[in-house]
């Protein structure tokens, strides 16, 4: 093969190539010639002098003098370079005729052989092949220069209807490679001759051209085919853009509209550089309405690359009369604004920037159209809508941190509330990412992360700035502040100012005036707590006089809540007022407690303790119930932690507040994991609190001194009793709070603050698809040489339980079937198999095979369970194969078979021993072929 060539099949003379004395072209596996291995040029079939260096232009040359010389070998030889772009070769007894059926036959032929072979030409070899794009040029060269060759006389032409006929063929065969590859020489073919000088004299063959390679293969079941329909159509618009703007803009308009995404894109592109370049050419018109009228879809396209596509092309629309149409693709773009994709977001803000913001006459109406667009925004997500937009309009509107701007804008008379507190939402996360250099967070709703609180890189000028020129209006804004979002915004954006440059100033007062306001007229968690934060903030910044007003309003709002949690205590009553009053204060005191010291002198955890269900034993019980309460006494309880005495004198008052707080942390747990435990649907705040808090203890004790806390066999219990009943009761795969509780219960596992056996709890419920997605990382973190051995140990242990129990038909497993453990184990698989670590997969497989066997082999021991049948756990190995690779698989193999207890049921016809067996060697044959 490659050239060294069978002589008696081929020769080199000029006038054959390739003879043979059989076929006209090769369809034998054992004489199909490929290109791969051929080290002279693609090119040498033209002449044997061609190299790889050698340029197009003189490739060229070479063939019209071999072509003048005599037309039939200059047609055979620029045939045989389309067909060595199939990796087949030429006979030149196919040519005695030119019989255009016959050679299509043997050609077709060859595609059957080689697709079965698997080496046809595929599309995207067509694509990338160096090879395949120099023939594709050379044919755009030879027809745009010498063209007229084939038209001096009717036997030329007949070459030429030859060549067209042919790839005709191809383009319609079945074969997509081929098919592709035909379209492209017939479409190059008429790139040459467009730039030719006798396009009037081949009008009617270019017609042909057109129906066969543009019209035909334009409605090609292919996308590739007809992407490169369009991209030539680019070419040729570049070429003459008036008479194929006018002849073929209907067939951009279709593309438009393809199903392809690749096609769509493509079409967007041409439709970009006609409305840039060739905007006066009478089709435009027609063509810029059918855009409008499909423009919306394109923009609603789940492709990314579609819609950047499309709102490109939005912005140069001109004007035109499709009113209703261009409402909803400006609606459109609008609200691709706030999409979550940023590379859309960020296309679709400059556009808005640029058409709407930028073409106002000054700032105040620039910043003006800025909020405008929140108002039509709903309520409910007005705060993570306004987050996306600040994230993308940041870098393109300086006028968003001109304080001196805003805050004349907020004192004119004219400008509506509304419009006041959106400016204010968006300021919110604005000077949060001027000051503190963290963007704009999806969970923004919380907005509570220590990144705010400790605010590192600060930007001590912008924040100096902000304080200077916006202070005053924050505080007038509380005068007309009824909505909880604009409440929530200013209670942000107070956080931000320097409050060191308060230090003398009333305004103190005046923030602390309205903190004792807002809590005890309001009683929404979210706006407390921001609250809560800025008195953090603010006692954590101010000195002297004013730090004591901070902490000495912390300790009335404190005494206060718990006075009303106290007198219910002691007083009981069953007064619908009272219960609110309690649901309020504990909410009042969680708030204090998430950023504040609540003073020990006031006893919150002893009044706190009474509302924690679990916790103590002599509470009334009119008391309310309240997720608040358990997260309330959870924060006072963080406070006393971590502020243990460790270096007092008194060693036994360390000793002896230590034990006070070793024992309220073990009978507090204790509280949240009975509680938690105790699932109900109708309490499922309450529940889920208390896991929270549960891995929040775990955590904070590891965090102390480096030590885990070993939970016993109770309390393990009652954390697998929630998870079980959270999984049980998981109803959709897109629930993202039962995936977050998840997902937290498989990182205390991860951390190694609980025993990695209670991922068999969470393997019941692996058939759901949530819960197969929350393994992966789980998975993945213990697939390794060091911890595998625990991950196979956890699976061989759930095979083992769910066989035994489904066998023995337990009262809980009597609608299970061994098709459902199978299918589980298959699941387990394909988690194992996305595993990135090669080791650690490969020793969790072997090892759930070994243990496997010697399960399943139980009653081929010295005790054998006669009754019991251990066979059938092959049928669980064998769904759990996949992971295993051909070596492993013929080790086990061997090994199995190597003991005499095997050989005799392999003897007595076991169908459960060979079924497995044959299943490894099935894997070890894969590798050997």
């Amino acid at each position: 093969m490659g050239s060294e060539r069978d002589e008696t099949n081929c020769s080199t003379s000029n006038n054959s190539v390739l003879v043979s004395s059989n076929f006209a072209l090769s369809s034998s596996l054992s004489s199909i010639i490929t290109r791969s291995s051929i080290e002279n040029s693609f090119f040498t079939i033209i002449d044997p002098t061609i190299t790889n260096t050698t340029e197009i232009e003189e490739i060229v040359n070479i063939w019209v003098k071999k072509f003048k010389e005599n037309p039939r070998i200059g047609t055979i030889k620029l045939f045989a370079v389309i067909i060595n772009c199939f990796d087949v070769d030429v006979c030149e007894d196919a040519f005695i005729n030119f019989n255009c059926v016959q050679i299509f036959a043997s050609i077709n032929k060859c595609f059957e052989t080689l697709a079965k072979t698997g080496s046809l030409i595929s599309p995207e070899k067509v694509k990338r092949s160096i090879d395949v794009q120099k023939s594709l040029e050379l044919f755009t060269a030879i027809f745009h220069c010498h063209s007229y060759l084939f038209f001096e006389n009717n036997a030329n032409q007949s070459y030429f209807i030859f060549l067209r006929d042919i790839l005709t063929k191809i383009s319609q065969c079945d074969f997509i490679g081929p098919r592709l590859l035909a379209t492209s020489f017939g479409l190059k073919i008429v790139t040459g001759l467009i730039q030719s000088n006798n396009v009037e004299l081949v009008k009617n063959d270019l017609d042909i051209l057109y129906t066969e390679f543009l019209i035909k293969r334009w409605k090609d079941t292919i996308y590739i085919v007809r992407e490169q329909v369009l991209l030539e159509l680019i070419i040729w618009i570049h070429i003459d853009s008036i008479n194929f703007i006018n002849d073929f803009w209907m067939y951009i308009y279709w593309a438009l509209g393809d199903q392809s995404t690749s096609v769509q894109t493509i079409a967007l592109k041409i439709s970009n550089d006609i409305l840039n370049m060739y905007c006066n050419i009478p089709k435009v018109k027609m063509l810029t309405k059918k855009i409008v009228s499909v423009l919306a879809n394109l923009l609603l396209s789940p492709n990314d690359g579609v819609v950047i596509s499309a709102l490109n092309l939005y912005t140069i629309l001109p004007s035109v009369d499709e009113e209703d149409n261009m409402n909803k693709v400006e609606s459109i773009a609008l609200e691709l604004i706030f999409s979550e994709k940023s590379k859309i977001a960020q296309v679709a803000a400059k556009h808005f920037m640029n058409q709407m913001v930028n073409s106002q006459p000054n700032v105040h109406e620039q910043l003006k159209v800025l909020i405008v667009i929140l108002e039509g925004v709903p309520l409910q997500i007005k705060l993570i809508a306004s987050s996306f937009f600040v994230d993308v309009i940041y870098d393109l509107c300086p006028l968003l941190t001109d304080f001196k701007l805003i805050s004349q804008l907020l004192s004119l008379d004219n400008l509506e509330d509304t419009k006041k507190h959106n400016l204010l939402i968006l300021l919110m996360y604005v000077v949060k990412w001027l000051i503190t250099g963290v963007k704009p967070e999806q969970k923004i709703a919380f907005m509570g992360d220590q990144n705010d609180i400790i605010q590192l890189h600060i930007n001590t000028v912008g924040k100096i700035e902000y304080t200077t020129h916006m202070v005053i209006h924050l505080i007038n804004q509380f005068k007309e502040c009824n909505i909880p979002t604009h409440a929530f915004s200013l209670w942000i954006l107070l956080q931000f100012i320097d409050f060191k440059l308060l230090q003398d100033s009333k305004i103190i007062s005046d923030i602390l005036d309205q903190g004792s306001l807002f809590y005890h007229t309001w009683n929404i968690p979210t706006v407390l707590e921001m609250i809560s934060k800025c008195l953090h903030i603010m006692t954590s910044n101010l000195e002297g006089s004013n730090q004591s007003l901070c902490l000495k309003f912390i300790k009335d709002i404190a005494q206060e809540n718990i006075n009303i949690l106290k007198a219910e205590i002691e007083n009981p009553t069953k007064n619908t007022s009272n219960i609110l009053s309690q649901k309020n204060a504990l909410i009042k005191v969680w708030s204090l407690a998430k950023y504040n010291f609540i003073p020990e002198d006031l006893e919150p955890l002893k009044y706190l303790s009474y509302y924690v269900t679990n916790l103590n034993n002599n509470s009334p019980t009119n008391l309310i119930v309240s997720e608040f309460a358990l997260s309330a006494f959870m924060e006072v309880f963080r406070k006393r932690i971590l502020n243990v005495p460790t270096n007092f004198q008194n060693n036994v008052y360390f000793e002896q507040s230590e034990n006070i707080v070793e024992n309220t942390y073990i009978t507090f747990l204790n509280a949240m994991l009975i509680t938690s435990s105790k699932y109900d649907p109708q309490m499922i705040n309450i529940c889920e609190t208390a896991f929270l808090i549960v891995d929040d203890l775990l955590r904070i004790r590891f965090n102390i001194d480096n030590t885990n806390y070993l939970l016993d066999d109770d309390q393990n219990i009652k954390l697998n009793e929630f998870i079980f009943s959270l999984c049980n009761n998981c109803e959709y795969n897109d629930d993202l709070n039962i995936l977050r509780l998840v997902e937290i219960f498989i990182q205390l596992i991860q951390d190694g603050l609980i025993e990695i056996n209670h991922l068999i709890t969470l393997l019941q419920f692996v058939k759901k698809e949530l819960i197969e997605h929350a393994l992966g990382p789980v998975f993945n973190y213990f697939c390794k040489k060091e911890t595998g051995d625990q991950l196979s140990d956890v699976i061989n242990l759930y095979l083992v339980y769910m066989y035994e129990n489904i066998i023995s038909q337990k009262s809980d497993f009597k609608n299970y079937t061994l098709k459902d453990l199978t299918d589980v184990a298959t699941i387990i698989t394909r988690i194992l198999c996305q595993c990135t670590d090669q080791i650690g997969k490969r020793l969790v497989s072997t090892n759930i095979h070994r243990h496997g066997i010697q399960y399943a082999m139980n009653d081929s021991l010295s005790n054998p369970y006669s009754e019991y049948p251990f066979k059938q756990f092959f049928w669980i190995l064998v769904s759990m194969c996949d992971t295993l690779i051909p070596y492993d698989a013929q080790r086990l193999a061997s090994d199995f078979i190597s003991k005499p207890a095997t050989q005799e049921l392999i003897n007595a016809d076991n169908e459960y021993v060979l079924g497995y067996l044959y299943k490894l060697l099935e894997l070890y044959d894969t590798q050997k072929s």
